[in-house]
């Protein structure tokens, strides 16, 4: 959940430091610092509030033109986010110097230990207890010390240290966590991050951390060990980039509303290449998952967390309704602690933006325990989850910056509605007219967000009259259920207000109780099936003195006696297709409910990271 970055080479480590940082920025975060050497001497800064309390850190006292250094930003879990829990951490000697991602479970033993050693600690973090752990084993040899250090932790870590007796070394060592290295053959540099984006450049060779590894890391030269400190092949791989891996606003105001303008040409993306325009044979390039697999399995299972989870939930009705096979969502955090039934006859489907979904990942190595199968859907190439899956299908919709997901989300209910009906045609489910009509569905998806972005004035005018609001319900039926729940965390996620995404036909089994004049019920009505009871339940919180806002096919006209206000999208959506374009529309919606109550970090949202790397 916290960003990693340090450099080595012929620049000033402190302002790649930095500039790193900024890369990792949209990850989320609460506190950034840089320690490096010079010429053998430490310098550090840090600071609570993130790089932008950095930066004003540093051009007030800048820092020592530094040979080598490491850099954090950190989202706490252990102690406040304070300065003295800011990372980087030291030992109590200032010898060693310590960045790390994830957590190391026995830390207030191995705490209570040293301090009965006589250490004196500074900070509440468990990252400190490795810094003084490191410091109190070291005996001149620092690999020696590390790999001890490792022995005696539990949990799961990526982290990078510094030594002031090894001026031109810095040690990486990974569990769990990712962490990449990415070496410039022309100049020598080399640079590590947390994240591969951070590293995006044309000519660098990068090598993937893997589980247990240390790389002891000098200028143009990367040393490889296992655990055990035995010498381990350096494989670099080449990667072809596309450009420098930088990232714009590109004149909007965040990289939310960026993003969720940036949604028909993230769903062209997804479905580009997948669908034969000969014949509409829908082709998933799946290498370990097979034909006749797909054509036997009994059940499938999608397993998710937030957004992602949402998503699968979309994803598992579809699947039943067009593939005629037994499906079903769960949350990955809550898998694999209750015991499931787990057989070679279901395929699970595992779902993460990031790819480093700590709970879905360790939900991903229960089922391989059992000898299940999984496919993975994903947005980063070369993370975890694209590493762990039996197959994976890429969502390409390109870097998703702001923490609230927009584009991944409609990018996976794209990918999983050509999965699902690559089962449904794998199977011999879907009759060819109904498989045509879904697929010109899915390829008109960019038009029809292309209309739903041009309301988007419209959006901002029935955000401002309910904006002062703090209770919502987001209510919808089928396919239209999960999509109001995506809705409401959206508005929960960047306006920091209580909404609920609920099943309206449930409303009146308890959660009518809430409906006053001071609660907005924001109805999705795009699901004909249930179109009429879903009228009867917005009618129900009416007669209650609660306000309504529709977001509806046009020409439903009925809704006029009922809603205080309506946005009216395209009436010729399929059922099926309908969650992507009204998902859009509720995006729209909580962003300018958040501009209006005056929320200024909507990118970077309190308390929420980009990428959960712990459970």
């Amino acid at each position: 959940m916290c960003g990693i970055f340090g450099y080595i080479g012929s620049e000033n480590a402190a302002d790649e430091c930095l500039q790193g940082l900024r890369q990792l920025a949209y990850r989320g975060y609460d506190s950034a610092g840089i320690a490096g050497l010079s010429s053998g001497l430490f310098d550090v800064r840090k600071e609570p509030g993130g790089i932008a309390s950095l930066e004003e850190a540093l051009a007030v006292a800048p820092m020592l033109r530094l040979d080598l250094a490491i850099a954090h930003t950190r989202w706490a879990t252990h102690g406040k986010p304070t300065k003295e829990n800011a990372h980087p951490h030291f030992d109590s000697s200032d010898k060693v110097a310590v960045v790390h991602n994830g957590i190391i479970e026995n830390h207030l033993a191995l705490r209570s230990e040293l301090e009965e050693q006589g250490i004196s600690f500074r900070s509440h973090t468990d990252t400190e207890v490795l810094a003084q752990l490191v410091a109190h084993l070291y005996e001149g040899n620092l690999l020696e010390a590390v790999k001890k250090a490792i022995q005696q932790i539990r949990g799961f870590w990526a982290v990078a240290l510094i030594h002031q007796n090894h001026p031109d070394q810095i040690i990486a060592f990974a569990k769990e966590c990712p962490l990449c290295i990415a070496r410039d053959p022309l100049s020598g540099e080399v640079k590590f991050a947390s994240d591969l984006q951070a590293l995006a450049r044309p000519g660098i060779e990068v090598l993937f951390l893997k589980q247990g590894e240390i790389a002891c890391i000098r200028r143009g030269k990367i040393e490889l060990y296992s655990d055990q400190l035995l010498p381990l092949p350096v494989n670099m791989e080449s990667l072809n980039w596309s450009g420098t891996g930088s990232v714009s606003k590109e004149g909007f105001e965040h990289y939310m509303l960026k993003e969720i303008f940036e949604q028909p040409a993230a769903i062209r993306r997804a479905y580009q290449g997948r669908i034969s325009s000969v014949d509409q044979q829908i082709n998933l390039n799946l290498k370990s998952i097979t034909q006749e697999e797909l054509r036997y399995i009994k059940r499938i299972t999608l397993l998710g967390c937030g957004t992602s989870w949402h998503a699968a939930c979309i994803a598992a009705s579809l699947l039943e309704e067009k593939a005629k096979i037994p499906a079903r969502a769960e949350i990955a955090s809550e898998f694999r602690y209750r015991n499931p039934v787990i057989d070679r006859e279901t395929l699970f489907v595992a779902i993460s933006q990031s790819g480093e979904t700590q709970e879905t990942i360790s939900a991903v190595r229960e089922v391989h325990g059992a000898g299940a199968k999984v496919l993975g859907i994903c947005n980063v190439p070369h993370s975890r989850l694209t590493q762990e899956v039996d197959d994976c299908l890429m969502l390409h919709a390109g870097p998703e910056v702001s923490v609230c997901s927009t584009k991944a989300f409609t990018s996976q209910l794209t990918v999983l509605s050509l999965f699902a009906l690559f089962v449904g045609q794998v199977r011999g489910a879907l009759a060819p007219t109904e498989e045509k009509r879904l697929l010109d569905d899915l390829q008109r998806l960019p038009e029809y967000l292309d209309e739903v972005l041009a309301f988007e004035e419209r959006i901002e005018e029935i955000a401002a009259r309910y904006a002062h609001l703090d209770r919502y319900f987001f209510l919808g039926r089928h396919y239209m259920q999960a999509t109001a729940m995506e809705c409401a965390l959206k508005l929960k996620e960047i306006a920091y207000v209580n909404a609920t995404g609920y099943p309206s036909g449930e409303m009146k089994h308890g959660p009518i109780a809430l409906v006053c004049p001071e609660l907005l019920a924001v109805g999705l009505c795009g699901n004909r099936r249930t179109y009429e009871k879903h009228l009867s339940n917005l009618l129900e919180v009416k007669a209650r003195g609660g306000l309504v806002v529709a977001i509806a096919p046009k020409g439903a006209d009925e809704l006029k006696q009922i809603a205080n206000d309506i946005l009216w999208l395209p009436a010729d959506l399929s059922d099926e297709m309908a969650s992507i374009p009204y998902a859009v529309a509720g995006q729209l919606l909580a962003y300018h409910i958040a501009r209006k109550r005056g929320i200024e970090e909507i990118d970077r949202p309190r308390n929420l990271a980009k990428s959960l790397t712990v459970e």
